[in-house]
């Protein structure tokens, strides 16, 4: 039967390619990301601290320091990767003996509910008729005193979602589903996010027709996945820390590259070919410019010598430029702030159907054909600005010419 987790889900919406890989091809990777490792040897430090509880041992914390150091030392080697240079091995490490220090001061001395189940695997259908079914760890199960169910689920990220992405989040909703009906007399299911970087915690809860509708969505997700036949990777601000990016099309080269030695990259073929293009490219766009301001000079020449020898056509060998130089007078646009006052100008004359509306192309060539009286002309002159236009049209010569 198809079983599906919301990591795996969530793996797909992040990068098809990737879960192609891991859930598909089920391609192993040996490197892990040090906020990954830290993350593990915490969870296991509180599921030995509440482990030992069932048996009304309570640990110290030095005891519970002491093993995640231990867990930490037994558990390093070098495939572990740390992305944020910034930071060292030794820093995350402190950070997660901070995490398990904020937990123990905050809820010594763990009395609160009874503990049911410790990385509780759980599974359920998604749709019995499909044979769709899910899967999931859940890291502490346990009951309250008012019968309430709760799901905890502890976080090393160094970010703390908003309340209405908690609402929202699948995770916490399939461990409601995979717990709800287990046990008579549950009053309800509390969904509880342990946030440890930041010593808080986030309640949520779902209702059976927010379940309902998640179900429903699920099971078109999967049906996309399934009809997928290209898994096409997808770039993202988590492509860093992806196990998988020496099989990645996007990423690979890159990958190979710095393995490689200063020379041994220069002479790399693509690396070559890159270089080779960017240097041709820029040669381009300093000799486009040379060209172009070039060309403005010659442009100008061309004005300055059609005014001098009163011409507006100058032939070369092959091709003949014809110059256009006119003054035109331009009329405020709607949106220029004089446009109402000279509004105001034309209508009390009684001239503003003449002029379409005041259609500024309309208002400039009604002036130049004359009839208005002299002394209304002389206002609307008063909004009128003038400029130059200028243009140049080549042409190729004709046999005859």
């Amino acid at each position: 039967m198809p079983t599906y987790s919301h990591s795996q889900l969530s793996t797909y919406e992040t990068c098809p390619h990737k879960y192609k890989l891991a859930y598909i091809d089920k391609i192993e990777v040996e490197t892990e990301g040090i906020e990954a490792f830290m993350g593990s040897r915490v969870h296991e430090a509180l599921e030995k601290l509440y482990r030992d509880l069932k048996v009304t041992k309570r640990s110290t914390l030095e005891d519970l320091i002491d093993f995640y150091h231990r867990c930490w030392e037994k558990n390093w080697n070098q495939l572990i990767q740390i992305i944020r240079k910034d930071y060292s091995a030794e820093d995350y490490r402190r950070l997660g003996e901070k995490c398990i220090t904020d937990y123990y001061n905050r809820y010594y001395p763990f009395d609160q509910g009874k503990t049911l189940g410790l990385e509780e695997n759980i599974s359920f259908p998604l749709e019995e008729q499909r044979g769709y079914w899910i899967r999931g760890v859940i890291d502490r199960l346990t009951l309250s005193e008012n019968s309430i169910l709760e799901v905890h689920d502890y976080k090393t990220s160094n970010r703390i979602p908003a309340q209405e992405e908690v609402n929202s989040d699948r995770q916490l909703a399939f461990y409601h589903m995979g717990v709800a009906g287990r046990w008579q007399g549950i009053q309800g299911v509390k969904l509880i996010w342990h946030y440890l970087t930041f010593d808080t915690e986030i309640h949520s809860s779902r209702t059976p027709e927010q379940l309902d509708q998640l179900r429903q969505q699920t099971l078109e997700f999967i049906q996309r996945i399934e009809s997928d036949r290209q898994f096409i990777p997808k770039e993202g601000p988590l492509c860093n820390w992806c196990d998988y990016q020496g099989l990645c099309p996007k990423r690979k080269h890159l990958i190979a590259m710095k393995n490689l030695q200063p020379n041994d990259y220069l002479n790399e073929e693509g690396v070559a070919l890159i270089n080779q293009y960017v240097e041709l490219k820029e040669k381009k766009r300093i000799w486009d410019e040379e060209i172009d301001a070039e060309l403005v000079k010659i442009e100008e020449a061309l004005y300055a010598y059609a005014q001098k020898k009163e011409v507006e056509a100058i032939f070369g060998s092959n091709h003949v430029a014809k110059i256009k130089i006119e003054i035109k007078e331009k009329y405020p646009l709607k949106n220029d702030p004089q446009r109402k006052s000279l509004d105001e100008i034309v209508k009390k004359a009684g001239k503003w159907m003449e002029v379409s509306d005041l259609n500024p192309w309309m208002l400039a060539k009604v002036i130049r054909r004359g009839g208005w009286p002299p002394p209304l002309v002389s206002k609307v002159k008063g909004f009128c600005s003038v400029e130059e236009s200028r243009s140049i049209a080549f042409s190729k010569l004709k046999e005859r010419e």
